[in-house]
């Protein structure tokens, strides 16, 4: 196994501004530091003073845009790839099953390497994509295939990851999604490979979110013939319809707010590992921008600077909605952030019944 990585930085954001990340059922929470289990507790992170600035500039543009507005937008962009897109090592693993879609293409810049060893390829369907916290802040990923769980725990173990996001069911619509690839039930344990996990824990993420199915996973391997293991967590959404959206909940950001404070790579996945994982990486994207005080209103901009990661983020128009859905429901309903006239207001007013029409 490569030797280990260097803890990130502290942030160094002054502790007594106000956060535009706070956790929905907890504004008390506070940013996790380097605890034993980092994604165990809500998280917050502090603002630069020009946070809320940036944040109804973000809102005004939305809302001005509109909801047709906006689907204009994606449409222009539905099929942007990154201009010097290579997919050399993609193609090269079709024959070997490694790939979920043949549409779906993992381009080379930005790929995890694996290095585990004795195995006999380095290749997994898999990007980071960084934002102002990292540069490896998210790992997307395709949903596991039976021929790579085992590289799916590799790259667990490599990167040091503490969390999962999974945005998909195994069978939707009787079409399958995604492998198998966790011990199920509590106190279940699997083998794959040579990374043992066993589940530990099966809950609700909340008692208001349901619909977030949290494993508390142990993970155990051999390096340099000596025992290691680590805590991971599994979040699983289980109603997020394939190419579609959730309802307009603040289920995203009490999801995102579980996965905040860990200093290390979030792995997230769909199916393909580019639609409903997009979505839920922008929102983030997004909030860690204005909570930097980094101008944001440019969202087309935005979504070329995620495909320049992991090409095809956010799959469809309702998609791209409803990141737009999610935030301003966050900023003017719960925490009442860019609510700055009555303009605003009717327009916002207007932009719900805009998408309840369009999301029917």
């Amino acid at each position: 196994m490569p030797p280990k990585k260097s803890t990130a930085k502290k942030s160094a954001a002054k502790r007594n501004r106000a956060s535009i990340q706070q956790e929905p059922d907890d504004g008390a929470s506070k940013m996790q530091g380097s605890t034993a289990n980092p994604s165990a507790q809500p998280a917050v992170a502090k603002c630069h003073n020009n946070a809320r600035a940036e944040v109804e500039k973000w809102a005004k543009r939305a809302l001005d845009k509109g909801i047709q507005g906006l689907r204009e937008e994606f449409a222009e962009l539905k099929r942007y790839v990154p201009p010097d897109m290579s997919i050399a090592t993609f193609q090269s693993h079709w024959d070997a099953g490694r790939n979920r879609y043949k549409d779906v293409p993992c381009q080379d810049k930005c790929r995890i390497i694996l290095r585990w060893p004795g195995q006999t390829h380095d290749y997994i369907h898999a990007n980071y994509v960084a934002t102002p916290i990292s540069e490896k802040r998210f790992i997307c990923t395709q949903g596991p295939l039976d021929v790579t769980v085992t590289d799916f725990w590799h790259m667990v173990v490599q990167e040091e990851c503490d969390s999962l996001i999974m945005l998909c069911n195994i069978k939707e619509k009787g079409m399958d999604k995604c492998a198998q690839y966790w011990p199920l039930e509590e106190r279940e344990q699997k083998l794959y490979g040579d990374v043992e996990v066993v589940n530990t824990c099966v809950r609700p993420l909340n008692p208001d979110e349901t619909s977030v199915r949290l494993s508390v996973l142990l993970v155990r391997w051999k390096e340099d013939g000596k025992p290691k293991e680590r805590e991971v967590r599994h979040y699983q959404w289980i109603d997020w319809p394939d190419r579609g959206v959730p309802p307009c909940r603040l289920t995203a950001m009490v999801l995102l707010s579980y996965v905040r404070g860990t200093k290390k790579p979030i792995i997230v996945h769909c199916s393909a590992g580019i639609g409903r994982t997009g979505t839920i990486v922008a929102i983030e994207f997004i909030l860690e921008r204005l909570q930097s005080g980094i101008p944001c209103e440019a969202m087309d901009e935005i979504l070329k600077e995620l495909r320049s990661q992991r090409p095809f983020s956010i799959q469809t128009d309702l998609q791209y909605l409803y990141v737009h859905r999610v935030m301003l429901f966050y900023f003017f309903e719960k925490y009442k952030v860019a609510v700055s006239s009555d303009e605003l207001q009717a327009k916002y007013k207007k932009f719900v019944e805009d998408y309840d029409k369009a999301t029917a």
